[in-house]
């Protein structure tokens, strides 16, 4: 059962967000790019994640040059696991796999040097014993990144090239044509007893790393999941990451909740963001209010950090309690798929059918947002209120948003934007006629904080954003008899 489909992630953005999660190496990268959600079941598992990144994070605070130097040396390393895959198919090795190998191996000598100053918590992280490949590859000992087939590993190595460097000086001094070709065969004959030599020089060394393979290509796993640790950490501090509390109890309860692009959006325009607080269960949950008032990003903004949550990611919030769920699916109102020849309706009812598989299979996190937009009024009505009937009586945690009134029944949560409530309009009004900009106004004006709310029926909120940026007179005393008559 797939966790959540990529045509959800492309609406949430979430594969741009995770591009500011920066590693420094091709091994964390890997990490990165083959993400893996825990599931419904992984609690500890997650939980272990969470000990060591605020194991990592509070060593991080207090020990930051060794830190640097652990960066550092990570920054440094190639992928050069296909080299050691090659060994280990007893493929013989060339001089630039070897010098590869060289070269890592006295890295990791380094890097673990450093690991053994952190914490007792981290030291899963501590790498295999690589001085075998090292003494291979460095027989001089003198721990210089280069390498070649070194004369010291076989005498006879030794007399071929001196053999081969008395030729090439008897060929450099010489002026006879005939002895210059003579002097030109005999060192071509050294060459190949040269390569014969070098040759099983290389297998003798392929033949060693043979042995310490698999614990090269651990060694490689642990720094990756380090240099993955160590990102998320990074992440978390940039943007305000917090350790989640593991809910077991299939609740989500935040405060403070944030969703970075946004805000960072709203910064750059001198503007506010509304950090999210909310408690939803198994159910469903509904959130009305005004089209401006911010409830697509509601959904956005909780979506993307339990996604973080499932990733092993610390949420952007105050406080944060997640449940490790089965599946995720974000249904917006923008499905429509032209080439199957679907409107935006059809698209979510097809969806709708996939999600109904997925609730008789686990337990999930379902969103709707604006179900039914794209059908007629009445009848989107009813379906919404059928499907809010239906998704309560499932144990999956679902959220939607609707501008439907009357939806909302006994045993249902229900959020309302706050949005216009508590604003003196005559302020509001008098302010938009002396400016140009009458929806930058009202954006400022709107309250995007949800609170609490009974059955009532959403918010005339509309009506009121109408009247402020000036409709026509005689058409605003129409539809407020539309509304008389619908009290």
């Amino acid at each position: 059962m797939r966790f959540i489909d990529d045509k959800s992630l492309e609406r949430l953005g979430f594969k741009k967000l995770l591009s500011r999660v920066e590693t420094l190496s091709p091994y964390g990268k890997s990490k990165l790019k083959g993400l893996k959600n825990y599931l419904r079941g992984e609690e500890d598992l997650l939980e272990e994640e969470f000990n060591k990144m605020e194991t990592f994070m509070k060593f991080s605070s207090n020990n930051r040059d060794i830190v640097r130097n652990v960066e550092g040396i990570i920054h440094r390393l190639k992928d050069i696991k296909t080299a050691i895959n090659n060994c280990l198919k007893e493929h013989i090795l060339d001089e630039v796999d070897l010098f590869e190998i060289k070269v890592q191996a006295l890295l990791m000598e380094e890097l673990n040097e450093y690991l053994k100053e952190f914490p007792n918590e981290l030291h899963d992280f501590l790498l295999k014993d690589v001085s075998k490949i090292i003494k291979a590859l460095d027989p001089d000992n003198d721990r210089t990144p280069t390498f070649y087939i070194y004369e010291s590993y076989s005498p006879e190595l030794r007399e071929i090239r001196e053999k081969k460097k008395g030729i090439e000086k008897e060929i450099y001094a010489s002026n006879d044509f005939d002895e210059i070709t003579r002097l030109k065969e005999e060192r071509l004959k050294v060459l190949v007893e040269e390569e014969r030599v070098e040759l099983e020089i290389k297998k003798k060394l392929t033949s060693i790393l043979y042995d310490e393979a698999e614990d090269f290509l651990e060694n490689i796993e642990k720094i990756g999941n380090l240099d993955f640790l160590m990102a998320k950490v990074r992440f978390a501090k940039t943007y305000g990451g917090i350790r989640p509390e593991i809910s077991k109890n299939y609740e989500i309860d935040v405060k403070g909740l944030v969703n970075i692009e946004v805000r960072e959006v709203l910064e750059a325009k001198s503007r506010p963001f509304t950090p999210i607080d909310i408690s939803i269960g198994s159910g469903v949950t509904i959130i009305t209010g005004a089209n401006m008032g911010g409830k697509s990003v509601a959904l956005k903004t909780i979506t993307e950090n339990l996604l973080l949550f499932h990733m092993g990611f610390f949420v952007i919030a105050e406080e944060a309690k997640f449940p490790l769920i089965d599946f995720v699916f974000f249904i917006s109102d923008d499905m429509q798929d032209i080439s199957k020849g679907l409107s935006t309706f059809g698209a979510e009812i097809i969806k709708l059918k996939e999600v109904n598989v997925f609730l008789d299979l686990g337990i999930g996190f379902v969103v709707f947002d604006e179900f039914a937009r794209g059908t007629n009024p009445k009848e989107g009505q009813k379906f919404v209120e059928a499907l809010a009937k239906y998704l309560n009586d499932r144990p999956t945690i679902s959220l939607m948003t609707t501008h439907f009134d009357g939806i909302v029944r006994e045993g249902m949560n229900h959020y309302q934007v706050v949005g216009l409530k508590n604003v003196d309009f005559n302020k509001l009004k008098t302010k938009i006629e002396l400016s140009s900009n009458s929806m930058g106004l009202i954006q400022e004006y709107m309250d995007f904080r949800l609170e609490k709310a009974g059955k009532e029926e959403v918010p005339k909120d509309a009506l009121n954003i109408a009247k402020l940026i000036g409709i026509d007179k005689r058409f605003t005393e129409i539809i407020l008899d539309e509304y008389i008559k619908e009290d």
